[in-house]
């Protein structure tokens, strides 16, 4: 029979590698979105469910069976405290937060959703105008709150319901006198909430994303293997 800290220390093993998995996809992903401490929660204790569930029936499978909710509770520290299982456990936790954090990244619960709402009548997107303007900009022009206008590439933008900022690259001014756009000077520009009036999308970002490419990567290498395989058969 298992001592009462060592009833806690088996819990705590079981129940903090969904911890540490969520929050290793908060951080790894950037999340800037305001999670309620409740949804954090539960995402926890799910993916700690995922967890456990993972680890003994890699357990069970490399090892014995497990018979009884006693060998359950007691197989990590009895005969011996066993370091090796209880460091997998939270090795596995960082592969699932890594996994959580590529998915967030490559915007699977978009792709998801995207794919639900398909044949729809209303869809629905839970990011804001701001972000989905911001996200696929690569070349805007700015009409500031005291009437001139600037032009240069889109480095950063706020997010996630933040006040509205946005950096451009080799920033430009327009002139009125010389009725063209005159270089500013320096690497990049700032613009705050308070100084954008509006803004004007003149090029969309061509910059393919580092998944795109390996996509693009994998099509293309599957298509050279096909034509090989064709002409191979002549």
């Amino acid at each position: 029979m298992a001592t009462v800290p060592g009833d806690i220390l088996f819990y705590v093993v079981l129940v903090a590698p969904g911890f540490i998995a969520v929050m290793t996809a908060v951080s790894l992903a950037a999340v800037e979105d305001e999670i309620s401490q409740f949804v954090l929660l539960i995402w926890s204790l799910v993916s700690s469910i995922i967890i456990d569930g993972l680890f003994l029936a890699g357990y069970q499978l490399v090892y014995n069976p497990i018979g009884s909710y006693e060998e359950l509770r007691t197989f990590l520290f009895d005969p011996f405290f066993r370091v090796d299982l209880i460091a997998l456990i939270f090795l596995l936790s960082g592969v699932i937060g890594v996994a959580y954090a590529v998915g967030i990244l490559v915007d699977l619960p978009g792709r998801l959703r995207r794919t639900l709402q398909a044949k729809a009548h209303i869809t629905y997107n839970p990011r804001q105008p701001w972000e989905n303007f911001m996200k696929g900009s690569g070349s805007i022009r700015i009409k500031t709150s005291d009437d001139e206008l600037y032009a240069g590439n889109v480095v950063e933008w706020s997010r996630a319901g933040k006040p509205k900022e946005v950096r451009v690259k080799h920033p430009y001014r327009y002139s009125l006198e010389e009725e063209e756009y005159e270089w500013v000077g320096g690497e990049s520009m700032l613009f705050l909430e308070d100084d954008i009036d509006r803004i004007l999308l003149r090029k969309g970002d061509g910059r393919e994303s580092f998944w795109a490419r390996v996509r693009s990567r994998l099509s293309r290498d599957s298509s050279a293997a096909e034509e090989n395989e064709g002409e191979d058969d002549d």
